[in-house]
């Protein structure tokens, strides 16, 4: 059984399949929310049965209610959806990182790949580390093709063993088919959640520079500015937290140039549970 619920008969010279999904690589919502702007407007071509792919114990069906009734279910979703940008033709894979059958959805997705003629794979993400939101983003990347790498591409140095991710099986996936692939990876504060506009930014920049695409961000860049001055305000009336981001700055300015998601970082019990409460709600509220 077919794990795609629908697939469009177009076809395309070539194309280049970008990739995203929800998970623990996608802190602070900074993946997706980079997918689902660079797909903004464009059209589904494809589509994953949810049935086949999620546990809807631990990824739950959203339920609107209105005039005191239930009005609609809205499933977790996997799609493909077309974009042409600049006269590059766009696959903008994303959605919710399932639950089960990731091999085989890794099998569906090279057979895809050659379906539409994808020449490229990049994968887009964020993992939550000990950096402070007041220093640019770091992007690392992901490859085994020392060819894609373009201008001001970061390669993460270093030998790592983390959790699995859905979308980096499927790219390990499909690079082992012979397809060139890459991912980009943002480094996001651990202490907040999403939205974070400066990641985005710092994904589109990349992805950008690597598909030849100047995708467009309308207000973005003027959000981000937006959203970190608040972030300042809002520190400066909690000496506590202040204090705790200060240390993150002294770890990022003196400390290596690459640190990991798990690196050791100053903990709560030493700076106060409380901060890092209020530093996580902060999150929430600081987006526009």
């Amino acid at each position: 059984m077919s794990l795609i619920s629908h697939a469009s008969d177009l076809e395309f010279d070539h194309t280049v399949m970008l990739l995203a999904m929800t998970g623990w690589v996608d802190a602070a919502s900074v993946g997706t929310d980079t997918a689902e702007r660079i797909a903004g407007g464009g059209e589904v071509v494809a589509a994953f049965e949810p049935d086949a792919l999620f546990d809807y114990r631990s990824s739950r069906p959203t339920l609107h209610f209105a005039g005191g009734d239930l009005t609609d279910v809205v499933w977790p979703r996997l799609e493909i959806i077309h974009r042409s940008i600049d006269g590059v033709e766009l696959l903008i894979a994303t959605g919710n990182e399932p639950d089960f059958r990731w091999q085989e959805l890794t099998r569906e997705f090279v057979d895809l790949t050659r379906r539409y003629r994808v020449s490229k794979f990049v994968t887009i993400g964020a993992v939550p580390a000990p950096v402070p939101h007041t220093r640019p983003i770091r992007v690392v990347c992901t490859t085994s093709d020392a060819g894609l790498l373009r201008d001001g591409d970061e390669v993460m140095p270093e030998e790592l063993v983390v959790p699995g991710a859905a979308v980096s099986v499927l790219r390990q996936g499909v690079a082992d088919a012979g397809l060139p692939a890459i991912g980009y990876w943002a480094q996001v504060p651990h202490y907040l959640q999403g939205p974070f506009h400066n990641g985005v930014l710092a994904l589109i920049e990349r992805v950008g520079g690597q598909v030849g695409v100047r995708f467009p961000i309308g207000d973005l860049a003027l959000e981000a500015t937006a959203q970190l001055e608040q972030i300042d305000a809002d520190l400066a009336e909690r000496e506590d937290a202040r204090q705790y981001v200060e240390r993150l700055e002294l770890m990022r300015d003196e400390g290596p140039e690459f640190v990991t998601p798990f690196q050791d970082v100053p903990s709560a019990d030493e700076i106060g549970a409380e901060v890092e409460k209020f530093l996580r709600s902060e999150g929430d509220e600081s987006g526009p």
